[in-house]
């Protein structure tokens, strides 16, 4: 009987081994980088989108109590005026987020005396997502922005809201007041002024 190939040495099938495990070493690092970069990907696009929405309600609840107390605020107020797309409405007068498990709440402050503030948060977001919209830029019609470990629509006193307050005097939020205020399950909300 004739072979085709020689019979193997037990050192060529290890080599043959070690050369499979190499292929897989490398195949599983490629595997992880394209996951790691999905990931990565896909989690700054939902920050994108929810910041686009963070932004879209500012400006609807604004418009609607344009020269008018804010005080009447109320998550329902706000899904009734469709601050949001219905889709995101979760049924209980706030709304879904596309940073899950986030949800988007509304109420406002109890200022007496003084004139209300609108009150949107934001949360429970990770530091990084919390970084991510904490920082932006809402101009004028946001006069406060804080960062807590819940919702906050307790406030009495504009003082000590503004003591509170990531955003300075300047109207800007450094990054390093974030940094520090930012932790796991954070919420942000926003003070809007009519």
């Amino acid at each position: 009987m004739t072979h085709l190939h020689p019979p193997r040495s037990p050192r060529q099938r290890g080599l043959a081994l070690i050369q499979v495990a190499i292929v897989l070493a490398i195949a599983g690092v490629v595997i992880g980088g394209v996951v790691v970069l999905y990931l990565s990907t896909s989690n700054q696009r939902k920050i994108t989108d929810t910041s686009q929405l963070i932004v879209s309600a500012v400006q609807k609840i604004s418009d609607l109590f344009q020269g008018k107390n804010m005080k009447e605020l109320t998550g329902q107020v706000a899904v009734d005026f469709g601050a949001l797309p219905k889709t995101y409405a979760d049924g209980n007068a706030r709304y879904d987020l596309p940073i899950a498990p986030a949800k988007m709440t509304f109420g406002a402050t109890d200022f007496s005396p003084g004139r209300n503030l609108g009150v949107i948060s934001v949360g429970p977001l990770a530091s990084d997502q919390c970084i991510a919209l904490g920082k932006l830029d809402l101009g004028d019609v946001v006069k406060y922005v804080t960062v807590s470990t819940q919702a906050v629509f307790t406030e009495k006193s504009e003082a000590d809201l503004a003591a509170r307050s990531v955003k300075n005097a300047q109207g800007d939020v450094p990054i390093a007041a974030l940094g520090k205020a930012c932790t796991e399950d954070s919420y942000v909300s926003y003070y809007l002024q009519n």
